[in-house]
C-alpha cells in the first residue's frame, strides 16, 4: 500500500508522469534549452507576456547541449525566428513612438504669431529705414524743427520694433526651455533628455532594458553563426 502511494505521487510530481525526463518532450521548453525564455525576461514589467508554461531545467539543458545530433532538432532555428519575431515588433513600436514625439516636436514650433510678428518687424525696420532718410535730408536742407519732429517719432518706431522681438522671442518655442521626449532605442521607453543620473542607470540597469538587450545582443550572435 505504502509503495502504491509512493509511485502515485511519483507520478503526480513528475512533468513526465514517471518517465525519463528527456528534453525532447513537448512539455519543456526548447527556446531555455537553446539559451533562454524570452517570456522569463519580463516578468512584473510592462513589457509582460506572461508567463511560460513549459519546463524550465538545467538538467534538461545540459541533455540538450551535449546531444551530438541536437542540429536536426530545429530549436535553435525556431529560437532564432522567435526573436526576430520578438524585435520586428519591438522595433515597430520604437518607429511609432519616435514618430510620436517627432510630430509633438514639429507641432510645437507651428506658431502662426510667429510669422505674423516677424512680417511687423520688418514693416518697422523699413519705416525706420525710411524715416532716417527724412531726417537725414531735413538735417541737410536747413528743417531742424522738423528733423526733431521725425527723430521723436523715429524713437517711437524704435520703441515698436524693440517690443515686436521681444514678444517674438516670447512665442518661439526655440526660446523655451521645453525638453522633447526621447525613444530608446534598445527596449522603446521614453527618455527625458538630461534627466537625473541615477533614473537613466536605473532604466538601462531595469529588467525590460536589460531583457531586450538580451534579445538583441543573442539575436545578432545567432545571425553571424
Amino acid at each position: 500500500m505504502a509503495s502504491s502511494n509512493r509511485r502515485l505521487l511519483e507520478e503526480l510530481m513528475s512533468p513526465f508522469e514517471g518517465t525519463k525526463k528527456d528534453f525532447r518532450d513537448r512539455k519543456v521548453c526548447k527556446a531555455y534549452l537553446v539559451e533562454f525564455c524570452p517570456n522569463m525576461l519580463f516578468l512584473n514589467t510592462k513589457a509582460d507576456i506572461g508567463p511560460c508554461d513549459l519546463i524550465h531545467e538545467e538538467a534538461l539543458k545540459i541533455q540538450y547541449q551535449n546531444s551530438d545530433d541536437k542540429v536536426k532538432y530545429g530549436y535553435e532555428e525556431n529560437f532564432f525566428y522567435k526573436l526576430q519575431s520578438i524585435l520586428s515588433d519591438l522595433d515597430r513600436k520604437i518607429k511609432r513612438a519616435f514618430n510620436r514625439v517627432t510630430a509633438e516636436a514639429d507641432e510645437n514650433l507651428v506658431n502662426p504669431e510667429k510669422d505674423e510678428n516677424q512680417e511687423k518687424i520688418v514693416l518697422a525696420e523699413e519705416k525706420i529705414k525710411a524715416m532716417l532718410e527724412k531726417i537725414e535730408k531735413a538735417g541737410e536742407e536747413g528743417r531742424v524743427e522738423e528733423a526733431q519732429n521725425l527723430t521723436v517719432e523715429l524713437e517711437a518706431l524704435q520703441g515698436e520694433l524693440f517690443n515686436l522681438k521681444e514678444k517674438a522671442s516670447a512665442v518661439n518655442p526655440l526660446f523655451k526651455n521645453e525638453k522633447k521626449l526621447e525613444v530608446c532605442d534598445v527596449c522603446g521607453a521614453f527618455l527625458v533628455p538630461g534627466d537625473d543620473t541615477r533614473r537613466l542607470d536605473a532604466h538601462v540597469e531595469g529588467k525590460q532594458h536589460q531583457g531586450y538587450l538580451k534579445i538583441r545582443e543573442c539575436y545578432e550572435e545567432l545571425k553571424v553563426s
